[in-house]
């Protein structure tokens, strides 16, 4: 957002989420972000996990008419508000939800492969990131699993496996407290990229920032892990 000419920017931001301690978090987090930059909220909502219908929900928001709506969505949650809010007619300039659009396939198929344009996500990984043994991984998974790319979720069991391998090398010994102590003051090198934790177990590290951009997730930022300079930006209407 920072990046941004003024005039693009959000003014207004509507914040639905899940109660989810994935998907809440991050939401709040941005919207603190965003208000201190001065967007203005005018909707904000947390709805329990197992909402399945979001059509009161996508008609106060569409008449806020927010320029962005950042939602915390697993995923059912983030198919039905889309859904939802095509069925009111209301497209905003910028949609980010937390984890849903990363679920490929499942989430074009859910929406509609077209309305996926410009949707922003957090992920962990991205196939094509030039990150240590990431390639081997991608090849190996192709592999065994009849030429199909890596889920989000497989990267990042194979780099809690990695995390763990270093971990234990460099400890000697599988004890719990000894192999904790060690990843709270190193640094870990996986597919996601480092790892590092603080004295608390806290993540020191941030996700990349991915849109879907023709059919296909491209990741936007950071820059040093940017797979494209292309932002789209305002997000086509629904189709």
């Amino acid at each position: 957002m920072k990046s941004l000419p003024a005039a693009e920017r959000p003014k207004t931001a509507a914040y639905p989420t899940q109660d989810d301690p994935f998907a809440r978090p991050v939401v709040e987090s941005m919207q603190k972000q965003l208000e201190a930059l001065g967007v203005k909220t005018v909707f904000s909502k947390v709805y329990p996990p197992d909402t399945s219908n979001f059509q009161t929900t996508a008609s106060a928001i569409a008449a806020k008419k927010p320029d962005l709506i950042a939602q915390g969505a697993v995923f059912e949650d983030g198919v039905g508000l889309v859904r939802s809010l095509k069925q009111v007619g209301y497209s905003p300039k910028l949609l980010f939800q937390t984890s849903a659009p990363s679920n490929a396939g499942q989430y074009s198929d859910g929406i509609g492969a077209g309305n996926t344009e410009g949707v922003f996500y957090t992920v962990s990984w991205n196939e094509k990131a030039q990150t240590p043994k990431n390639d081997e991984f991608v090849k190996a998974y192709a592999a065994k699993f009849d030429n199909e790319t890596p889920a989000e979720d497989a990267a990042d069991a194979f780099a809690a496996a990695e995390v763990l391998q270093q971990a234990v090398e460099k400890v000697g010994s599988l004890d719990q407290t000894k192999i904790a102590d060690w990843l709270h003051g190193n640094e870990t090198s996986t597919i996601l990229g480092p790892l590092s934790w603080d004295e608390t177990g806290a993540p020191q590290n941030n996700f990349l920032l991915a849109q879907w951009q023709n059919g296909e997730v491209q990741i936007v930022g950071p820059t040093e892990a940017a797979t494209t300079q292309e932002v789209v930006n305002p997000k086509p209407a629904w189709n």
